[in-house]
């Protein structure tokens, strides 16, 4: 299996601007929802153009890093939680990490991460390059920024939207939401172009566990069309947690 290739600890991969690209200002312009098309090619498994979302938050603890989420599971490992998963910038070298950190009771005990050269990047799109140092495989990503993602934007640990179920979906499908301080919010359903499609909750969400059920209808009740879609969990128009979801027919 691919991932097979995090098995070693400690591997470092890098992001690194090639001549004639754009740099970045800071850690904080990477802070977006990404979505796009990934390509793998290995002795093990090959795809092309497939749809992958990469949603970058800053950190809720202050660290010098962003935490991401993402569907593509050569980086991201969705069995851990979110902020094992952590992305640096170098601004001298004018490079980017993405990283993944192993945590047990006792700590941190091992962290993974893979290289990268950025082909093409501004503040909208980023197209990236992973080739392994044997040269038997290649990953590339080709991702572009959708709007309602504002660089201030973080995931704190007050509020979490799990995976919903199923995803792909049709036509309804599960929200989890998991709420660890109390706080008035909004749950609302975006389309990939960050488009308002639907409001699910409006109100005072207590400590505790929730289940959100979106019917695939917008707010005049009106059935979407397929495509990728995002629910959030926004107060003060701040965006505290975000999950990507498949609408198919």
């Amino acid at each position: 299996m691919v991932m097979k290739m995090f098995s070693t600890r400690n591997i470092i991969f890098w992001f690194f601007l090639v001549s004639g690209v754009l740099y970045a200002t800071d850690l904080e312009d990477f802070a977006r929802d990404w979505v796009g098309y990934e390509s793998l090619s290995s002795p093990s498994l090959n795809y092309q153009s497939r749809q992958i979302h990469i949603d970058v938050r800053s950190n809720a603890n202050g660290m010098e890093s962003l935490v991401y989420a993402s569907n593509s599971e050569f980086i991201y490992n969705g069995y851990l939680d979110w902020a094992g998963h952590f992305l640096t910038y170098n601004k001298d070298l004018n490079y980017i990490s993405f990283g993944r950190r192993f945590y047990t009771p006792l700590g941190i005990i091992g962290t993974q991460q893979l290289q990268y050269k950025i082909l093409e990047f501004d503040e909208n799109r980023l197209t990236l390059e992973h080739t392994s140092d044997d040269s038997l495989t290649t990953h590339t990503m080709s991702i572009s920024a959708i709007a309602l993602s504002t660089v201030n934007d973080y995931m704190p640990e007050s509020v979490r939207i799990k995976a919903n179920y199923p995803n792909p979906f049709n036509p309804s499908t599960t929200i989890p939401v998991k709420v660890s301080k109390s706080d008035y919010m909004q749950v609302k359903i975006f389309d990939s172009n960050g488009k308002f499609v639907k409001k699910l909750f409006n109100g005072e969400l207590y400590t505790g566990d929730y289940s959100f059920r979106w019917n695939g209808l917008d707010e005049q009740n009106m059935k979407v069309s397929s495509g990728i879609y995002f629910c959030k969990v926004i107060k003060n128009d701040n965006i505290l947690s975000s999950q990507k979801m498949v609408l198919l027919k």
